[in-house]
């Protein structure tokens, strides 16, 4: 093909694409991506209000305090649910709020699942993206025993996920209510030197997902934090795939609660706070108030280097909640604990508990304490352990159905 035939064909195209009804068609597809956006933003926008208008009504809620009625005039959008469980009547209202009924993005969540294509999912979420629409989910849930709020919850999350209750792992942003923390038939479970150190207020969580579980007790300085979220991800650029953007006083909260414990580990004190926190949420406890027979340091070898140990002996003098625990001869002392700014490392366990002869000390059992498992038996701390009530085994609390 001659020079002069490339350059017609050329001509040829470029008058194609540029003609009176290719530029209509261009005009048409922009004015249609622009309603598309505008509409998908807009839309994001009004369900961010929605959310929005349930999460202050939730802010004003005091647990075992708001009535029914109360609760009904504080939050929009709510569903009343009656059942019953052994005869026993039980009541929730909860509000979803979820892009998740969109026919459409149902259908591309489908065949992406059928695919399991990374690849393809991830384009298909900028392309959505891109035009506005978010993969969004909103679900709360508010308990009622005997005509007043027993429970509040919500979870936020950024993906699909299977109708459930708030709270539970697979929401970007979660909150839950506790009375305390109990587990049936008293098995153990691990209580961080992180809730130790907080007991009322448990925010923790990375970019990931963001959690936190508070007492019905717990300030409302506090607790009002738990609803302040930002939702202008929902209609922004931006997208919510950063929980630590959509909650930032939470993440932040998170960040000053490990730095607090973290000095109060190494100042080598255990704080009566930590004590009565304990005893006051956290049933299946067990105290003894016990009393050093004998200590002594004892040379070993590890990996061929000495190192020098302590182990102790000591008597039961009392049962003060719970129950005892066999013989309590050779003791060690825990050398290193789980850092409460990262978990997965340790520190050195600088909280040595008394060993002089004669010395009683309370010892708290049955659950896994990261810290201050021997106390110094004060009178102040004796008082705490003697005279705080313990807490009620309310079924909502139980670790397995939550955040734990």
């Amino acid at each position: 093909m001659s020079r002069k035939a490339h350059f017609s064909f050329f001509r040829w195209i470029v008058h194609t694409m540029s003609g009176r009804w290719v530029r209509r068609a261009y005009v048409a597809f922009l004015l249609l991506a622009l309603l598309v956006a505008t509409t998908a933003h807009v839309r994001s926008y009004l369900m961010a209000r929605k959310i929005q208008a349930v999460l202050h009504g939730l802010v004003q809620i005091r647990v075992d305090q708001t009535t029914e009625e109360q609760l009904t005039k504080m939050v929009p959008y709510l569903t009343q649910k009656d059942w019953k469980v052994d005869g026993i009547p039980h009541r929730r209202f909860y509000a979803q709020i979820s892009s998740g009924s969109d026919r459409l993005p149902q259908v591309f969540a489908v065949a992406l699942s059928a695919a399991r294509s990374d690849r393809l999912a991830l384009w298909l979420e900028h392309l959505l993206g891109w035009v506005g629409y978010r993969f969004m989910s909103f679900d709360a849930s508010v308990l009622v025993q005997d005509r007043k709020v027993s429970q509040v919850e919500y979870g936020l999350a950024n993906q699909w996920v299977r109708p459930q209750y708030p709270a539970y792992v697979g929401y970007i942003v979660s909150a839950r209510s506790v009375h305390g923390f109990w587990l049936e038939r008293q098995r153990g479970f691990e209580v961080t030197s992180v809730d130790d150190d907080s007991p009322q207020y448990r925010p923790r969580g990375d970019g990931k997902s963001l959690s936190v579980i508070y007492t019905s007790d717990a300030p409302p300085e506090l607790t009002k934090r738990v609803f302040h979220l930002d939702l202008s991800c929902l209609w922004s650029r931006r997208g919510c795939d950063d929980a630590r953007d959509i909650a930032p006083e939470l993440w932040h909260d998170a960040q000053a609660v490990q730095t607090a414990t973290y000095e109060q580990l190494i100042s080598e004190k255990c704080p009566d706070k930590i004590i009565e926190g304990r005893m006051r949420y956290l049933p299946d406890i067990s105290v003894l108030l016990l009393e050093v027979t004998g200590s002594r340091r004892v040379e070993v070898n590890e990996e061929g280097s000495r190192a020098e140990d302590w182990f102790t002996d000591y008597k039961l003098k009392e049962v003060i909640r719970g129950k005892s625990f066999g013989s309590w001869n050779n003791v060690r002392l825990r050398q290193t604990i789980p850092s409460p700014l990262d978990p997965t490392r340790e520190i050195a366990n600088q909280i040595w508990p008394p060993t002089k002869i004669g010395t009683q000390v309370l010892f708290f059992g049955n659950l896994y304490f990261d810290s201050c498992r021997f106390v110094p038996a004060m009178p102040a701390t004796l008082d705490i352990v003697r005279k705080t009530p313990m807490p009620p085994r309310s079924p909502e609390d139980q670790i397995p159905r939550g955040l734990m």
